[in-house]
């Protein structure tokens, strides 16, 4: 019996004779190219001689012949044409090898976006020959949207929650989302193909000037220096050079310079009057009693501690979820009741209460009458001195990180300046990674219960929130970045669902279902694209195409649509249910409106010849930030209330919007007179619609310029009534900006006769005369060091000749008008 042989590729590896010499064999070896010998697994029990070496190198030489011949059909045969590309562009682009899934490892490991070349693109063929085989060993390509974003493996950064089981854990892609997720497939697919899109997303991208997105100040010896981001007012001055001019050159001026000493007394007396207000009281601070006694003595009645408990709970514990509310209910009553359960309660207790004082209480956290509420600055003492006397293994117990995020959130209501907030959370947040929270609970194998697990998750979430929104104030890059933890997301349930003896987690609601951990759940789900912008925003400069941008961009603004969704304006609710919804609308919509803001900033002002979708979508949420309030009827009880927390919480965004807003007035401005810019007639949004959010971009109605600066105007005004601390410098930047792109022919008396008004304004406001004014003003007046020469030309410095002021000292007005002496 002949040696047997298979074909390798055959259906069934079908067995063959092994080929002899003949025109049959031939031709059986030319319709088979490709075979190689195996050994048969039943071999025969006969034995044949073998033939004579003649016979052999007969054989041999036919074999030989054969393979030529084969050889030769295959390339006649072998003719080189297109076929369709597996990998994606970007593995193309780099030699890599891709698996062709979606997203693809590799861009998994680089976290780039994963695209895919359409199937009618010629960019999708390559030119290959026929005869090379595919390989068996590599996937099929899955098909998806191209640009796709790459997962970086954490939980926070997919819009649904993954299929983990652990601890009877069932989780699913909720309504909400799964729309989501369809609507930015069939996106991608529009902008692909279409080819107007492509040209769109080809364009190099303008970005403005350096001066103009953020800026260093360094004083003399060079040892003091402070950097400042794109939202700085400082920063934002730079757009406009007609304003600038005139604080550079107010002494040449008449009555600049007059107008600029009243605010300057203004701002020193409001200044320290603050600065005292925040100074602890000495009798508590300095007192050698325990620390729990002394915060115990500075607690306020207990009907007063529930009402500001109710508040905080309905303020506060939303989106920064930190306590566990019935059990922290049940610790507050046994309180009372002289049964106190743990030592951190107290400080607990009094973080919260200062948190809810600055918003329930007249003094707004400031007074020292027990009767109406807590002293925060004594408070936030007390607080930090009993975390001070803590050691071992104290430090890493959880209720000690509640306390340290509890006495953050608390400072962030009193603290001048952000940075100070931001360098102490970058504390805590080592502390807390210090304990895992990073890391999900179901990798601790049970010896976490559920019950904390779920705690751990909002609390960790809550912590990459805070970090997150300090930093875009901050102008900071953030401590966590996308891929960093592994936590999942807390679960939309509400607090009666948890306590400490239950065996699994309830399955999660769905996200339009209104729980004690909804706001925190969409903020979650959201995390993930608003991580992106905070890293992208920082290589700003380096991005060469809108692609990455507005692959981003679109995703916010897609989450901010189903905010609206989740939390409509329109339906049968009471006034403090309507405050409510308005209170957590504003809160999570600023937070997806923020990064928003931020990654769009550089692109949309000070650019020449800015991209039209971002300039309109940064115009359009720049007004939605300054008519919050346009929601709430103004007759309501708690207007007020409403109207100071709108301010206090978003006062640096309300800034930043109003001088946005400014730039889009005078490019509007200068564009009727016949001297703007090309893009100055769409740069402008449309009219709001029936939702007040959503921006029809097909409608024609545009804003009018006297519309927008009727906007700035109104926001001007309420900075103006609750001007506080520095708040002054921030108030004469703005008024000098409104009044530069009021008209075309920008006049410099003009200038200063609105600066006149708005600091008649502030002394009515504050309650002050000039005569007051200049009488609480403390330290020396300002005294001019720089003259004019004598034909008027520039300014000319000159020694210290005495005072021309009353003999009262001298001080640099330029410094403080252009923000050198900001501390």
């Amino acid at each position: 019996m002949a040696d047997t042989m298979t074909v390798s590729g055959a259906p069934h590896d079908t067995p063959i004779s092994q080929p002899s010499p003949g025109p049959q064999n031939h031709h059986n070896n030319q319709s088979t190219p490709s075979h190689h010998a195996r050994t048969p697994p039943q071999q025969s029990q006969q034995s044949f001689p073998p033939p004579p070496p003649q016979q052999q190198s007969q054989q041999q030489s036919q074999q030989q012949q054969q393979q030529q011949q084969l050889l030769q059909q295959q390339q006649s045969r072998s003719v080189k044409r297109p076929r369709p590309v597996k990998s994606c562009t970007e593995c193309r682009k780099r030699k890599l090898r891709c698996d062709r899934l979606c997203p693809c490892s590799q861009c998994q490991k680089s976290t780039r976006i994963c695209r895919y070349a359409a199937e009618n693109e010629s960019s999708n063929l390559s030119d290959v020959s026929d005869g090379e085989g595919i390989e068996p060993s590599r996937a099929i390509k899955r098909h998806c949207p191209p640009g796709s974003l790459a997962a970086s493996g954490t939980a926070a950064s997919d819009v649904s929650f993954p299929p983990v089981a652990k601890n009877g854990e069932q989780t699913g892609i909720h309504l909400l989302e799964e729309l989501s997720m369809r609507m930015d497939r069939l996106e991608k697919q529009v902008l692909v193909r279409s080819p107007a899109a492509t040209d769109m997303y080809g364009a190099r991208m303008a970005v403005a000037s350096p001066d103009t997105i953020r800026g260093l100040t360094v004083k003399p010896g060079m040892l003091r220096t402070r950097f400042f981001g794109q939202n700085s007012s400082r920063v934002m001055l730079n757009l406009f050079k007609e304003a600038k001019n005139f604080s550079l050159n107010h002494q040449s001026i008449a009555g600049a310079r007059e107008v600029l000493l009243g605010f300057h007394q203004l701002h020193k007396t409001l200044h320290d009057s603050y600065q005292k207000s925040l100074a602890p009281i000495t009798v508590f601070v300095d007192s050698m009693m325990p620390v729990l006694k002394r915060m115990t003595d500075i607690l306020p009645p207990k009907a007063v501690c529930d009402r500001l408990l109710g508040a905080y709970i309905d303020t506060s514990e939303s989106l920064y979820r930190t306590l566990h509310i019935p059990s922290f209910t049940e610790q507050y009553n046994l309180y009372w009741e002289n049964n106190l359960q743990h030592e951190s309660f107290v400080p607990q207790l009094l973080s919260v209460l200062a948190i809810a004082s600055r918003f329930g209480t007249k003094s707004k956290g400031l007074g020292h009458e027990r009767s109406e509420g807590i002293h925060i600055p004594t408070a936030c003492a007390l607080v930090r001195s009993w975390l001070d006397g803590l050691k071992g293994k104290q430090l890493a117990d959880f209720t000690t990180l509640q306390v340290e995020v509890l006495l953050l959130y608390a400072q962030r209501m009193i603290t001048p300046r952000s940075e100070d907030s931001w360098t102490q959370l970058g504390y805590v947040v080592r502390l807390a990674m210090n304990m895992g929270l990073h890391r999900d609970p179901s990798e601790a194998d049970h010896r976490i219960s559920v019950f904390i697990g779920e705690l751990r998750r909002r609390l960790w979430y809550t912590l990459v929130d805070m970090d997150l929104h300090l930093s875009l104030n901050c102008n900071m890059p953030c401590i966590i970045r996308e891929g960093d933890f592994t936590c999942r997301p807390p679960r939309n349930l509400d607090d009666v669902d948890l306590y400490p003896e239950m065996n699994e987690l309830p399955q999660s609601k769905l996200i339009d279902q209104m729980t004690d951990s909804q706001t925190q759940v969409y903020a979650a789900m959201t995390l993930g694209h608003r991580l992106r912008v905070a890293h992208l925003v920082h290589r700003i400069d380096s991005i060469r195409d809108y692609q990455e941008v507005l692959d981003i961009g679109s995703k916010l603004d897609r989450f901010l649509d189903d905010i609206n969704y989740i939390f409509p304006r329109h339906g049968t609710l009471s006034d403090s249910q309507k405050s409510k919804v308005w209170r957590l609308r504003v809160l999570l919509d600023m937070h997806v409106r923020r990064p928003l803001l931020t990654l769009y900033r550089p692109l949309a002002i000070g650019v020449r010849e800015p991209h039209e979708q971002i300039a309109r979508t940064y115009l359009r949420s720049s007004m939605v930030i300054l008519k919050y309030l346009d929601e709430i009827d103004p007759l309501l009880s708690h207007f007020q209330e409403i109207k100071d927390m709108y301010h206090l919480v978003l006062k640096r965004d309300i800034i930043q919007a109003a001088f946005s807003v400014c730039y889009y007035i005078r490019s509007a401005v200068r564009s009727g007179a016949g001297h703007g810019t090309a893009h100055a007639a769409y740069a402008f949004s449309p009219e709001p619609s029936a939702d007040e959010t959503s921006f029809p971009l097909e409608t024609a109605t545009l804003w009018s310029p006297a519309r927008l600066i009727g906007t700035v105007e109104k926001t001007l005004d309420l900075l103006i009534r609750n001007a506080s601390g520095s708040d002054i410098k921030d108030i004469v930047c703005l008024t000098t900006v409104l009044e530069s792109v009021r008209s075309a022919d920008v006049k410099e008396d003009d200038i200063t006769n609105g600066l006149r008004g708005t600091l008649d304004r502030c002394l009515r406001a504050s309650n002050m005369g000039p005569d007051t004014v200049a009488h609480q003003s403390q330290g020396p007046l300002p005294v001019d060091p720089f003259q004019m020469d004598r034909y008027g030309h520039g300014r000319m410095p000159m020694p210290y000749q005495g005072n021309t002021m009353g003999n009262r000292g001298s001080f640099d007005l330029d410094g403080w008008i252009l923000w050198d002496g900001w501390d």
